[in-house]
């Protein structure tokens, strides 16, 4: 028998109302927390630990704790976006696939 497990981690969105983004000024921004979550054949079975709050833009990755000091995001929540839509892209994108745009230069490589 062979099981498939592991560690990873999953984002958890405590708001239902947008907050504004401090960074672009859009209501976008939403409290969140990223718990690490046991995994076995990829489903999350078991909470190992739980992570610190934090208000995430989905539309400009603005990361920021609960007082609005502007916080460097944890890895699993860096993303490359495209600077025209704002999508998420894949790292090795250079162009977004949604609507054509270059990578936005802020984005990780």
């Amino acid at each position: 028998m062979i099981f498939i497990g592991g560690i990873g981690p999953r984002k958890k969105r405590l708001d239902v109302q947008p907050r504004i983004c401090s960074n672009c000024g859009l209501s976008q921004a939403y409290l969140i927390r990223i718990d690490n979550y046991l995994s076995l054949f990829f489903i999350p079975v078991l909470r190992i630990s739980k992570g610190q709050p934090l208000v995430q833009c989905e539309r400009c990755g603005h990361t920021a704790d609960e007082s609005g000091r502007t916080q460097e995001p944890p890895l699993d929540l860096q993303a490359t976006r495209c600077s025209r839509c704002g999508a998420t892209l894949a790292g090795d994108f250079r162009y977004c696939p949604y609507c054509g745009g270059e990578r936005s230069p802020h984005s990780r490589p």
